[in-house]
C-alpha cells in the first residue's frame, strides 16, 4: 500500500489486503504548524499527529519529579541503574512508546508499515529538533520484512493492536480511530514467532491487563492498571 497526498490534502490510497478498510475512509490531511495531521472522523475532534518535541519535553519535566525506575515500561525492557538498553519497537503507531523509551535514554529503531501513520510520523520528526533524536531511528516497513534482515537489539518490543479488554470503556480518540482505520494485527502471532526466533536479550509484548498472552508464559510480567506488559527472555 502506498499513500499520494493530493493539492486538496486528500489523501489517493493504494489498495492492499492487510489494510482493505482504508478504501472506505476520506483521509484528508491538514498542514498545521509545520507539519501534516489527520482529521478525525468526529468534525468535533482535533485532528490527530504528533507533536515530537513537545511531548519529549513533557516526558523530561515528568523524570525531574519522578523516578524512572517506577516506570512499568523501563522496568520490562530492563532499565536499570547506567544500563539503557537498545529497543527495537516494531509496531511505532503514533510514537508513544517509541517517545517514552527515547526519554529513557535508550537507543530507540522503530517500525510502522501503515502507509498514513508512516506519512504522520516522518512529517512530525521532520517537524522536530530535540537532541534525543539522534539515538531514534524510523523505518517506514513491514515489521516481518525489516525482522528479516534485523540487526541486534538488546530488546524488542511489540505492540499489537488489539481490542479492549473493557469494552465499557470509551477508548481514546487515536485507538478508537487506528481501530476503524488500520484494523488489527492479524498477523501479530506470526511477528511474534519471528521476533523470538532472533534471540533478543528480551522480547517484551505490551498486552491489555486480563488479555490471554500472544505467545507462551511469559517469563516475567509488569502489571498495571490497564496494561500488562509480558517478558520472554532468551533461552
Amino acid at each position: 500500500m502506498t499513500i499520494t497526498l493530493l493539492r486538496d490534502g486528500r489523501a489517493e490510497i493504494s489498495q492492499d489486503p492487510l489494510f482493505e478498510k482504508v478504501s472506505h475512509l476520506d483521509c484528508t490531511f491538514e498542514w498545521i504548524g509545520g507539519q501534516y495531521w489527520l482529521h478525525s472522523d468526529n468534525p468535533k475532534e482535533r485532528p490527530i499527529g504528533i507533536q515530537v518535541d513537545q511531548e519529549l519535553n513533557r516526558h523530561q519535566d515528568y523524570f525531574k519529579k519522578s523516578s524512572l525506575q517506577k516506570e512499568l515500561l523501563a522496568k520490562a525492557v530492563g532499565v536499570k541503574g547506567p544500563l539503557r538498553p537498545r529497543v527495537l519497537d516494531l509496531s511505532a503507531g503514533l510514537l508513544g512508546d517509541s517517545l517514552l523509551l527515547l526519554s529513557f535514554g535508550c537507543e530507540v529503531t522503530a517500525i510502522e508499515r501503515h502507509p498514513v501513520v508512516s506519512f504522520l510520523i516522518q512529517s512530525s520528526l521532520a517537524n522536530a529538533h530535540d537532541a534525543k533524536l539522534k539515538k531514534f531511528h524510523f523505518h517506514a516497513e513491514d515489521a516481518k520484512q525489516y525482522l528479516a534482515n534485523a540487526k541486534e537489539s538488546d530488546v524488542i518490543y511489540f505492540d499489537p493492536m488489539f481490542e479492549d479488554a473493557n469494552h465499557k470503556a470509551s477508548p481514546r480518540k487515536e485507538m478508537r480511530i487506528f481501530r476503524n482505520f488500520v484494523g488489527p494485527d492479524q498477523d501479530a502471532l506470526e511477528i511474534f514467532k519471528l521476533a523470538i526466533e532472533l534471540r533478543p536479550r528480551r522480547l517484551v509484548v505490551k498486552r491489555p491487563r486480563q488479555s490471554v498472552t500472544l505467545g507462551p508464559q511469559p517469563s516475567l510480567q509488569f502489571i498495571g492498571k490497564s496494561t500488562r506488559y509480558d517478558v520472554y527472555f532468551s533461552i
